[in-house]
This record gives structure tokens, C-alpha cells and sequence, in this order.
């Protein structure tokens, strides 16, 4: 004797609530309607003064200042990485490449600081570059406006194509 056929599950439909999604108010940013333009002899963005800020005129070395920069003399290369260097430091791996490293020379036009700000993709590449840099880049120092050398820093583009 056969029993008769049971009845079908039918599943519950599920049923979430809408989210309460609740967005943090900002706080209002107190601010001057206008910028000041009084003379002051300390740091801030005022339109002239002596301080560093970046004024419209002033005698500090902040941008806009009207000091006389043009003694001042940037370093120069004058010893570059040639394509044997890449060649030896990629051995093979990246017939192409580019890569930025950060530079810091000492007042003879050496590098003393090197860090890598953009692979080159390849990380035994990167790992080779400073030490490849500080053998062989050699550079005329940077000299103030009195003729002096000075410390100096500068971003460096490493391009190679083999």
C-alpha cells in the first residue's frame, strides 16, 4: 500500500530590510572669505614681506619673493651611465626600461643619497640602480649665488634601450 504523495516545499522568500546608510555630516571649514594681504615679517601667504611664504613680493626664497637668484647655478652631469652599465646591470632581463630615483649630491657633485621613486618594473633592476648611480654618476656641483658649492638635490631619469 502506497501512502499518499507529500506536499511540496515551497521556500520562504527572504526578505532583507533597506539599509539605513547614514553619511557623516562634514564640519564646516572656517576660513576667511578672503585671503590677507597685510605685510608681516613671519611665514604665511601674505602679498609682500620678508618672510619665506609664498607671497607676491618680498625679499624671503619662498616663490614669489623678489630676491636675486641668478648666481645661483644648478649641478650639472658630466659623467653619465652608458648602455654597457644597463647592459651589465639588466643582464638581459629588460631590453627597455625607465625608471626615477631621487638623487642628493655633496658639494663636490657626488652622490651621497639614492632612492628609486619609480621602478622600473623589474625589482633586481631597481635593487642595482643606486649602487650603478653612485659609481658612476659624477656631476658639476651646484654653486650658490656667491660661487660656493652646495648640497644639492635632484630627480635623476634612468632610460635604457639595449
Amino acid at each position: 500500500m502506497e501512502g499518499a504523495a507529500g506536499k511540496k516545499a515551497e521556500p520562504t522568500p527572504v526578505v532583507a530590510p533597506t539599509p539605513k546608510i547614514v553619511v557623516p555630516a562634514k564640519p564646516p571649514v572656517v576660513a576667511a572669505p578672503v585671503a590677507g594681504t597685510e605685510s608681516a615679517a613671519q611665514s604665511g601667504a601674505a602679498s609682500a614681506g620678508t618672510g619665506p611664504g609664498a607671497g607676491g613680493a618680498g625679499s624671503g626664497r619662498g616663490g614669489g619673493g623678489s630676491g636675486d637668484f641668478s648666481g645661483y647655478t644648478p649641478a650639472r652631469l658630466i659623467r653619465n651611465l652608458n648602455r654597457g652599465d644597463y647592459r651589465d646591470l639588466t643582464g638581459g632581463r629588460l631590453p627597455y626600461g625607465r625608471a626615477m630615483l631621487s638623487l642628493r649630491l655633496d658639494t663636490s657633485g657626488v652622490p651621497t643619497e639614492c632612492r628609486v621613486t619609480r621602478s622600473s618594473g623589474d625589482p633586481y633592476v631597481d635593487s642595482g640602480l643606486c649602487p650603478l648611480i653612485y659609481r658612476r654618476l659624477r656631476f658639476r656641483p651646484a654653486l650658490d649665488a656667491d660661487g660656493q658649492p652646495i648640497p644639492y638635490r635632484l630627480d635623476y631619469v634612468a632610460n635604457w634601450s639595449l
